[in-house]
This record gives C-alpha cells, structure tokens and sequence, in this order.
C-alpha cells in the first residue's frame, strides 16, 4: 500500500492518540467499511471504494497496522458459507442448498504484550442485525471471534497468492457457485444495509 496514503489515512482516523487507542480505532474504522465484493482485493481501492471482502480489507488493516509498526502473520481459515447462522433471502438459499459454498477467508495475528493476537474485521457492524458474527466491543490486546466457522486454518506469507492458488483448486462448479453467491450476498447487503 502506498506509504503516503497509509500515514494520510492513520492521520484521518486516529489523530494524536496513543498506539494502544490508535490500533483499536483502525480495528473499527475497517471493520465499519461495508462488506462487499468489488471484483479487487487492493487495500487502496477498499478504502477509496469504501467496500471490501475479508481479503482487501484485512490487506488494509495490515498496512495500517504495519506502519504503526506492528508485527503480523495472515492466516487464511478454509470455511463454508453455508454454516453462516444467517437468515439469508430465498435466491440465496437455493444457491446454498445446490452445493456447498466453500471459501477462503482471510483473517490476522498482530503481536501484543507478548502474545499473538486474532483480529478478524471482515463483517461491518451493521451485518450483526442479520446473523453475521461481529466483532464489536475490542479491547485492543484479547483475541477476537473469527468471523467465520473454520474447516481448516492455514498461516501464509502471501495471502492473497495463497487465497487464489486455493480458489483455483476448487471444482469448476463450485468456483462458479461461489461467484454467484459473492455476488448475489453483495446485492443482497447494499440493499438491507
């Protein structure tokens, strides 16, 4: 991410306060950006968007995070959003009961007070009324919910490399499926937001 955006957007969003005060505000600020596929993962273009999947603004996040100078690993949680406790519209159920949506969802670990930390700021604080699990009231230094059910948790270097190669080796069908869902659940938010 651009180093002048990243200290303009730091500056923005948390002022002169402290580093503890300065890593939950980002948490919020990020969290906050809608959910929602723009066909990018480029954390400058989540924040210009103001809209973002779990891959672009956990991207964003990091950024943020690492100029602060934060330690971090991504990690990339193998899920299934038909395990969702959502009460998702019809059109989107029967997408749901074709197949089984399966996804890679991206979270992170920063390292705090000698411990590594989860942070997941995928579903925005408006998603909470509908079932989506939320990550609200942080304290900046405990680990969070992930925001998803986990099959599987894998630690990467290049998450959003990592997250390609494993769409990518998803059956055809399922791939497609998957797009349509992203993109059926993104219609389905900008208009129940």
């Amino acid at each position: 991410m651009d180093s002048k955006l990243t200290k303009k957007i730091l500056k923005e969003w948390t002022g002169n306060s402290p580093i503890n005060k300065k890593i939950v505000l980002l948490f919020e600020k990020v969290r906050d950006i809608p959910y929602g596929d723009i066909g990018s993962r480029n954390p400058e273009e989540v924040f210009k968007n103001n809209k973002g999947t779990c891959s672009g603004k956990h991207e964003l996040l990091k950024g943020l995070y690492q100029e602060l100078g934060l330690s971090i690993k991504d990690f990339i949680v193998m899920h299934k959003f038909n395990d969702l406790k959502v009460d998702f519209p019809d059109e989107i159920k029967q997408i749901l009961k074709r197949t089984e949506i399966l996804d890679p969802h991206n979270f992170l670990k920063i390292f705090i007070n000698d411990k590594w930390i989860t942070v997941d700021v995928t579903w925005d604080k408006s998603l909470k009324k509908l079932g989506f699990i939320v990550n609200e009231e942080w304290d900046g230094k405990s680990d969070m919910k992930l925001c998803v059910i986990p099959v599987e948790i894998i630690e990467t270097d290049n998450p959003i490399k990592s997250k390609k190669q494993m769409i990518a080796k998803l059956p055809d069908q399922v791939q497609q499926d998957r797009k349509l869902f992203l993109q059926k659940m993104t219609e389905w938010l900008n208009r129940v937001r």
